[in-house]
């Protein structure tokens, strides 16, 4: 599961050889990078003049603040790009991407990156929407900080992420099967395992979700739902 329902653009993957094509088309140059499972591709305060594709695998881009708190920005799959830093004059990054498998990247140099941006019109166009998105997905997280604490903000986070994946059709009758666990929920909030635990526990107990081994199951997504849109009246 890639988690990417904060922003809706980065839902729509490129293809191969699609991205190959539009290099192609603008004389740009590109390289093939081999990354092992758990290996960093990009890390904050060390400048890289590189954009990303993903051609195999996925990468998480992340943040560790001053106590070591951990805050997953997003997830990217295949088809998808990263490493919008390189638009910035120093190249300088402010997030972590890792590798969360055995990945194959397609690495665009800078000056191939603006050759895409001012001679491909379809790439030109995904950019944009790409950045709108994150300025819409970092204002609502903004707001749901100021105005939910964690016992609202976790429904309505697993809310978000059933509809997620009963779009991709990942249910059965047992309910919709998150495959993540509390530390993972606890990351994308950049809140404490705890917290989460806590909330967590209590919507089993209403006999909403099922906790297992890494995961979460959802046995009653109408409930949680209703609970998530109480939560934001």
């Amino acid at each position: 599961m890639t988690w990417t329902g904060k922003n809706e653009v980065v839902h729509e993957p490129l293809a191969r050889d699609e991205m190959e094509a539009m290099l192609k088309d603008v004389d740009a140059s590109y390289a093939i990078r081999h990354v092992p499972k758990g290996a960093m591709v990009i890390w904050p305060g060390e400048a890289d003049d590189n954009h990303y594709y993903v051609a195999e695998g996925s990468v998480e881009c992340f943040r560790l603040d001053r106590d070591g708190r951990k805050k997953v920005i997003d997830r990217y799959g295949e088809g998808m790009f990263f490493g919008y830093h390189i638009l910035r004059d120093d190249c300088m990054p402010m997030s972590t991407m890792r590798c969360e498998e055995d990945s194959r990247l397609v690495v665009i140099p800078k000056e191939s990156f603006f050759k895409l941006l001012h001679g491909s019109p379809k790439f030109a166009d995904r950019c944009v929407r790409y950045l709108f998105g994150v300025l819409s997905m970092q204002t609502n997280e903004m707001l749901n900080q100021s105005f939910y604490d964690t016992g609202q903000r976790v429904p309505m986070l697993l809310s978000g992420l059933v509809s997620e994946r009963l779009s991709e059709g990942a249910f059965d009758e047992r309910g919709v099967l998150i495959p993540l666990g509390n530390n993972e929920i606890a990351d994308m909030l950049g809140v404490s395992r705890n917290s989460v635990t806590s909330v967590v526990s209590r919507l089993q107990a209403q006999g909403i979700v099922e906790k297992q081994r890494n995961a979460l199951r959802v046995i009653d997504p109408e409930r949680l739902a209703d609970i998530a849109r109480r939560e934001q009246e």
